[in-house]
């Protein structure tokens, strides 16, 4: 975490050292755990001496885990609930609601938050950039990580103080032309430039208002060390590599197999002195290509023949790569659905209970999503009241996150009517699953409607009486 002032961030010189110190500590760190998640592993690296095979067998376990817990959290959209305080603020609540699910239907956001997470999960931090369009739209965009300085306050509030916003420009050859820094404080943007043959970056034009009200870029760490789900099972993930790619190596050493022939004293003693064949090569040079080609060898004793092989332990090869499996799935709370332990025919309780340590990681998840959530509500509304001249209030925003996960839709209906009369019927269908029921207030409204229509006596014709 980077904290400084903004005055400091600011200036020329202090900015080059920042953005070079982030390049230095931060986007090695970003781009290895980009690399696992594309499954190019530190065994695609690996060199053996000639001659000898080279397995190289990358394991998605990063891949997997980065998938299966951002998947498992952000599945399902987030729902954002609008609840009026009264009832005459009802028709200008449902206006603000239309206006922010229209802006947030613009800019995809229920992928844009899945991608924002996954970002999290692999890198250990995800951002968002606000910003209007010509038309006066705000529009909603996934950074990368390599891509922000996020620099925090000197205070003990730790608020976000700036942010760096890194890109660079190349020609048709792939060479540096300039790259560029903007740098976002809670009214402008001041724009920053370096070409190639400069050392430090200067200030380019006049600062521009972004009209935000804040600093428009959102943070969302994946947790308080801001580390990825599956950073602390790299070297376990190298060990499985290495060691599957050990085993692939160690058959390709059986394929390769010398076969050897005692009681062949005359080859040796050709080899030995030296002599030539028939078409002038030496006889000792030949048995040594026949070695490499035919893979034979000539021993003298007496008179055998055998296979020559590493002899190799198989079983402890296979309880060390199951170790590490397991290890895997352990120490990243994700569990391998495809073990034995998922199979037959499972409650949806005893699933769940197998799913605690992916759970937790979830709530930890969702604890940094929803400030990041709510920064971005009171944003966007500042931006809707000063461009409609409203006086929206983002307060009266709810989220809602549903894990996405199979449920027995049975068995919770039926826990819901066991608690009718116990609780407020918005608590029942809040129960409900997304598939059953996606805006509570909405539903409690057609209920109401329904009621109501129900209620009508009907019309009667006083000449038939």
């Amino acid at each position: 975490m980077y904290r400084f002032s903004k005055e400091h961030v600011l200036d020329p010189v202090f900015l080059t050292k920042l953005i070079r110190r982030f390049k230095r500590e931060q986007v090695p760190r970003f781009s290895r755990n980009q690399k696992y998640y594309e499954v190019k592993t530190k065994i695609l690296d690996r060199t053996m001496t000639d001659g000898k095979p080279n397995n190289k067998l990358a394991h998605g376990f990063c891949r997997y885990i980065t998938n299966m817990a951002t998947s498992y959290f952000a599945g399902k959209p987030i729902r954002y609930i609008f609840t009026p305080a009264d009832e005459a603020s009802r028709a200008d609540i449902e206006l603000y609601k239309e206006t922010i699910l229209d802006t947030f239907r613009a800019n995809y956001i229920d992928s844009l938050n899945f991608e924002v997470a996954k970002e999290g999960s692999k890198k250990g931090i995800g951002f968002y950039l606000l910003f209007s369009n010509e038309d006066a739209d705000i529009r909603i965009k996934k950074m990368d990580a390599e891509t922000i300085i996020p620099v925090y306050s000197t205070s003990l509030d730790e608020f976000l103080e700036a942010a760096v916003h890194i890109w660079s420009e190349y020609d048709i050859d792939g060479l540096l032309v300039a790259e560029y820094a903007d740098v976002y404080d809670e009214e402008q943007i001041h724009h920053f430039q370096r070409l190639s043959e400069e050392i430090v970056y200067r200030e380019e034009g006049i600062p521009e208002p972004h009209m935000m009200g804040d600093i428009p870029v959102i943070v969302v760490w994946n947790n308080e060390e801001q580390m990825g789900d599956y950073e602390p099972v790299i070297t376990l993930n190298d060990a499985y590599d290495n060691s599957q790619s050990d085993t692939a190596n160690d058959m390709d050493y059986f394929t390769d197999a010398y076969l050897c022939i005692t009681g062949a004293s005359s080859m040796m003693e050709d080899a030995l002195t030296g002599d030539l064949d028939d078409d002038g090569e030496a006889i000792g040079k030949r048995a040594a290509v026949d070695l490499r080609k035919n893979r034979i060898l000539f021993l003298d004793d007496n008179g055998q023949a055998s296979w020559l092989t590493k002899n190799v332990n198989d079983a402890a090869n296979e309880n060390y790569k199951d170790r590490l499996y397991k290890d895997i799935f352990f120490l990243s709370q994700v569990p391998a659905l495809t073990d034995e332990s998922f199979s037959g025919n499972l409650s949806g309780i005893a699933i769940k209970y197998k799913m605690t340590g992916l759970e937790e990681l979830a709530i930890m998840k969702e604890n940094r999503m929803r400030s990041a959530q709510t920064k971005m509500l009171r944003i966007i509304t500042h931006f809707l009241n000063t461009k409609m001249n409203k006086n929206w209030d983002p307060d009266v925003v709810e989220q809602k996150y549903d894990r996405n996960f199979i449920d027995n839709i049975s068995d919770i209906i039926t826990d819901v009517r066991n608690i009718d009369g116990i609780v407020s019927r918005e608590t029942q269908l809040d129960m409900l699953p997304l598939s059953v029921v996606s805006d509570t207030a909405a539903e409690i409204e057609r209920q109401k409607k329904e009621a109501m229509e129900a209620e009508k006596l009907p019309k009667v014709d006083l000449d038939d009486i």
